[in-house]
């Protein structure tokens, strides 16, 4: 070692040690659970996920940390042997038709994507890399393998035309793309059934989408219609696309799983929730047949459409909460991988049809600390205005839930919404000593129409008075500290910490703006081209900048022009390839900010989009976190962390 980089280490160590809570709540308490260091939560070297069977059902592929990098391991079932590839970058994959080459994204974080393959029986740990999809600022999407048809797979890319996407059929062994339908300048997205036969496509005429079905004669035929204010998504086509299975909410409440027939347009309802919206379905991978409903009420649902395959899929009949998501399936239907995610971590099985038995893979490393991490909690309380809010609240172990220093993290979106599962910022977090909580504002999906609209024209309004309502809920229980409570986000969630420090300044001891939008105009200017299909929701909802009255209200709105209302300590953080909320919306916040000597810190990634997702990045997101927090709150932080160094190499 370099003898000059022994003292500074030494020193950087011995000053980065943990630091024990001030605050009040937390010294007290008498059995606080150990301090799980940071790089357990990010990079932990027992690491392993996105669990992959073959189509012939002869290997699995898995992602996993092997050394200090993520590889692919590809285990031939038969002989029991298991191979490993370096992942680089290519961090999703899916099997291809031949059960032999792999098929992964290579995406950037300027949300440009490219597909790539490789053959897993190529000999050596480095095979050939060959791409399928342009490469360099080109957004592709992998639509559907065909099933009788390996060599070639659907991909539609935005090469000629940044704002829209053309479909192509690639060939795997000679990369030849050949165009097969070109974007007529109104198709939003384009079908494909579940044996990977081209179906039609989605067209959008000013209010009106359409689904329109391609036809003999090569002419499309609409065969159902909604407008912008209903969320429809075709799930899957079925019966040699005879019927279509869409989640729809068009003309009611909640979103419902429907059959509609595609020679008559004729709609048969086949499951809904009295509650709340459907989530997602689960569909045969053969036939295109919905199997598993599935809901968030508050604690995950998954409901067998069938009742002759309730006995098959026995494993969903659990006593104890549980989020179960069907992850791959051989090509005869015979063994599927699922995974079980609970609030303490995963865990991923492969399941024999036949005999109905699951045999353990992989867990997260995680569940080695279940319990030392904390129980998430649904929670539902009443805005001031008489509106049910839902959300979890997830409390540090070991502490009385009283006068707790709190952390209220909102969701992005806004038309996301926080659902119950293992969150490892949540887990953090309490294991600071922080009470966490995270609210369903209206506007989030989930919970049927009404409570969407709701949110009509009330950024920095009502969805604002839901969180505060929230924090207030959280006081008036006792749980939380008034004087000693956070807020912090992403997206939009940054943009309700920027609101939140602006507006209502007195309520927030320090707030995390993780790439938030300080300026609604130019947020809504600056999206991608290939925003232009989503343009008239954000109209709807926030304003259409191009009109002098909407765009006087969303100015009035940005907290940009708030900054002289901010006065305690605010960190901002920003990627450089941000492409939905671009680097300067942060920077002409902090620069205001400083120019007027208000506490904020900066920390701008250059190689990060809308997201933090490599480790040596999230590592570095948590010990700010937690270091931020501590300086703010009072709860502890784990201090230095060894692995800060290898995110430094990385």
């Amino acid at each position: 070692m370099n003898r000059l980089l022994i003292p500074i280490l030494a020193a950087t160590l011995l000053t980065g040690c943990a630091t024990t809570a001030t605050h009040p709540a937390l010294m007290s308490a008498k059995e606080t659970p150990a301090l799980i260091p940071v790089r357990d939560f990010v990079a932990n070297r027992g690491s392993n996920w996105n669990y992959q069977i073959s189509p012939d059902g002869k290997k699995l592929a898995w992602l996993a940390v092997q050394g200090v990098s993520i590889h692919i391991f590809v285990k031939d079932l038969g002989r029991n042997s298991t191979r490993t590839f370096a992942a680089a970058n290519y961090y999703g994959f899916e099997w291809a038709q031949d059960s032999r080459r792999l098929i992964f994204a290579r995406s950037q974080g300027d949300e440009s994507a490219a597909y790539a393959s490789f053959d897993t029986e190529q000999p050596g740990d480095k095979p050939q890399v060959v791409f399928l999809s342009p490469q360099g600022g080109v957004k592709a999407v992998l639509l559907k393998q065909i099933k009788d048809d390996a060599a070639h797979v659907w991909i539609v890319h935005n090469q000629r035309d940044k704002s829209l996407f053309d479909l192509y059929k690639v060939n795997l062994d000679t990369q030849e793309s050949v165009l097969v339908a070109q974007n007529p300048g109104n198709a939003s997205n384009v079908l494909i059934d579940a044996q990977g036969v081209f179906r039609g496509r989605i067209v959008k005429q000013g209010d009106i989408s359409s689904i329109e079905l391609l036809q003999a004669d090569a002419t499309y035929k609409p065969v159902y219609q909604w407008s912008s204010g209903d969320l429809v998504e075709v799930t899957s086509i079925a019966e040699n696309g005879a019927t279509l299975y869409l989640v729809s909410n068009k003309g009611r409440d909640r979103k419902v799983l429907l059959a509609l027939t595609a020679t008559t347009g004729a709609e048969t309802l086949v499951y809904e929730d009295p509650v709340v919206d459907v989530s997602s379905i689960y569909t045969h991978p053969l036939t295109g047949k919905p199997l598993i409903a599935f809901t968030d009420p508050d604690y995950p649902k998954a409901e067998v459409l069938d009742p002759a395959l309730r006995d098959t899929f026995g494993f969903l009949n659990r006593t104890t909460p549980a989020r179960i998501n069907m992850l791959s399936s051989d090509r005869a239907f015979q063994h599927l991988i699922f995974s079980l995610n609970t609030d303490k971590g995963t865990e991923w099985y492969l399941y024999d049809v036949a005999r109905a038995h699951p045999e353990l893979l992989g867990a997260s490393p995680s569940l080695e600390y279940k319990d030392e991490l904390s129980d998430m909690m649904p929670i539902e309380i009443t805005s001031r205005d008489g509106i049910a809010l839902r959300g979890y609240l997830t409390l540090p172990k070991g502490v009385p839930p009283q006068h707790l220093p709190m952390v209220l993290s909102v969701h992005g979106g806004p038309w996301g919404r926080d659902t119950w599962g293992y969150d490892s910022e949540a887990q953090l977090l309490a294991n600071r000593g922080y009470a966490v909580m995270q609210l369903n504002y209206r506007g989030s999906l989930g919970y049927g129409r009404r409570f969407e609209e709701l949110a009509v024209g009330e950024f920095a309004g009502k969805m604002q008075d839901d969180l505060l309502d929230g924090v207030q809920w959280a006081i008036d229980k006792g749980i939380a500290d008034p004087n000693k409570i956070a807020i912090a986000g992403g997206s939009y969630g940054g943009y309700a910490t920027l609101v939140g420090m602006s507006f209502t300044p007195e309520q927030f001891a320090c707030g995390i703006d993780i790439f938030g939008p300080s300026d609604l105009t130019k947020l809504v200017e600056d999206f991608p081209p290939y925003w232009k299909f989503e343009l008239d929701r954000w109209h709807r909802f926030v304003g259409d900048p191009s009109k002098a009255a909407d765009r006087k209200i969303m100015q009035s709105k940005s907290p940009l022009f708030k900054t002289d209302n901010i006065n305690k300590p605010l960190l901002v953080i920003q990627g450089g390839m941000d492409v939905r909320v671009r680097t300067d919306q942060s920077e002409a916040l902090v620069k205001r900010l400083r120019s007027a000597g208000k506490p904020v810190e900066y920390w701008y990634l250059p190689a990060a989009g809308h997201g933090i997702h490599h480790w040596p990045q999230r590592l570095q997101l948590f010990r700010k976190t937690e270091d931020f927090l501590a300086d703010c709150l009072g709860g502890r932080s784990s201090g230095f962390d060894y692995y800060q160094l290898g995110a430094w190499l990385f």
